[in-house]
């Protein structure tokens, strides 16, 4: 199972090109030679690297969707959405689709900056304004929503957190 951790500031060049944090590229050395596939987040507007294994896990859960579904099909659709699959080149690069780097908010010839953060089994990429501001954001109330994933994992009768 992968752990991947760490948060890293990088810059994209006018062709969508990155370097890849190296320190990444060392958590995933086992993995990293049957790809990664990089995707639309679904909440946020980001991008989820996902290693190849992690990523066949997401083919197993929609494979469990129904093709005679509308929801489903129309689900499907929308996640499989600019699903690329991506290698680094020999460099360390990651190539970013221009339709991806759109959605994401990340417009090279502007602001290059971005941040690439490990969350466990994939990766996200931000814009790196929008990262800030989500973060921040976040922070008002992180300690309410640590107790109420808390109770909605471990049953509504836990105390709050002190």
């Amino acid at each position: 199972m992968l752990n991947l951790l760490g948060e890293y500031g990088c810059k994209v060049d006018a062709k969508g090109r990155l370097m890849f944090p190296s320190k990444l590229r060392k958590q995933l050395e086992e993995v990293l030679h049957q790809g990664m596939v990089l995707n639309r987040d679904i909440f946020e507007k980001c991008l989820v690297l996902y290693p190849k294994p992690e990523w066949e896990k997401v083919n197993t859960e929609m494979s469990r969707l129904s093709r005679y579904n509308r929801k489903h099909q129309l689900f499907q659709r929308k996640f499989m959405k600019g699903a690329t699959l991506i290698e680094l080149d020999g460099t360390g690069r990651l190539n970013i689709p221009s339709a991806l780097l759109t959605y994401a908010g990340i417009d090279p010839s502007k602001n290059n900056e971005i941040i690439i953060t490990g969350m466990l089994e994939k990766i996200e990429l931000w814009n790196k304004d929008a990262y800030e501001a989500q973060v921040l954001e976040e922070d008002d109330d992180f300690g309410d929503l640590a107790e109420e994933i808390r109770r909605e994992i471990e049953g509504s009768n836990m105390p709050p957190l002190n």
